[in-house]
């Protein structure tokens, strides 16, 4: 039709405006059950997180983000699952390099970018909303030591981030089988392969058995937290450019 604008593409419209809501207040005994895990993120840190928190959920209301939304549920099952991690980050030095692959709405790598300004965090998340979102939440949280990749893991993982981050991370994002060829090509030789599972992890890990030699993974050990359980696993040598299929 005449004097018709053309339509735009998911990919071409502007990114929605961030959210600005009031930071979400821990719930009571949010510190002591930090404490109990070994976990100790200062005041200053948890009240970011309860600001990335609330305009994840007020931005969820825009798209989908997460499918949790009432606040002290998002603290227990965002923010505590993924501050779990950080005894097992506890050694890396300052200025390493830490991937969350398909990161979604930054879980857990936006709460570990803020409990841990000293690492460098790249998120990679294929969504091109879901990724400006990220973008834009990073600014908005001063965290300079974020970055985002707008493209899918199995691309980058061919490029330049092959085998550069000490330590990969993903959470929720597929079984282990088809997990571990997504995120161990981004991890340097000896560097560290974290995987947020939930009870079911060692009959993933059976069933992931053959995958993990073929891409040169050894299982190190599987962690139990209050949320769930984290395989680790630590890549050997060069891996092998294809993986035949299952």
């Amino acid at each position: 039709m005449l004097g018709c604008a053309p339509r735009m593409s998911l990919e071409e419209r502007p990114p929605l405006p961030l959210p600005n809501p009031v930071p979400l207040a821990p719930p009571e005994g949010f510190a002591a059950r930090l404490q109990a895990i070994g976990v100790s993120v200062d005041a200053s840190a948890i009240a970011a997180i309860g600001d990335y928190l609330a305009r994840l959920l007020a931005m969820n209301e825009h798209m989908n983000l997460t499918a949790i939304k009432d606040p002290g549920e998002a603290w227990e099952k965002h923010a505590l699952d993924a501050l779990t991690l950080l005894p097992l980050l506890a050694e890396l030095r300052v200025g390493a390099r830490v991937v969350d692959i398909g990161s979604g709405g930054g879980l857990p790598g936006i709460p570990l970018a803020i409990a841990r300004a000293d690492l460098q965090v790249t998120l990679v998340e294929a969504t091109q909303k879901k990724a400006a979102f990220l973008t834009q939440v990073a600014a908005a949280l001063g965290l300079a030591n974020v970055t985002v990749h707008a493209e899918r893991a199995e691309q980058l993982a061919q490029g330049d981030l092959r085998g550069s981050f000490d330590v990969v991370i993903a959470r929720a994002v597929g079984r282990l089988a088809m997990l571990v060829p997504l995120t161990a090509p981004f991890a340097r030789p000896g560097g560290t392969v974290l995987l947020v599972k939930g009870q079911r992890a060692e009959e993933e890990l059976a069933e992931a058995a053959r995958i993990l030699g073929k891409m040169r993974v050894t299982h190190v050990k599987t962690v139990p937290t209050p949320t769930g359980r984290i395989v680790v696993l630590r890549r050997g040598g060069d891996l092998p450019k294809r993986i035949a299929k299952r």
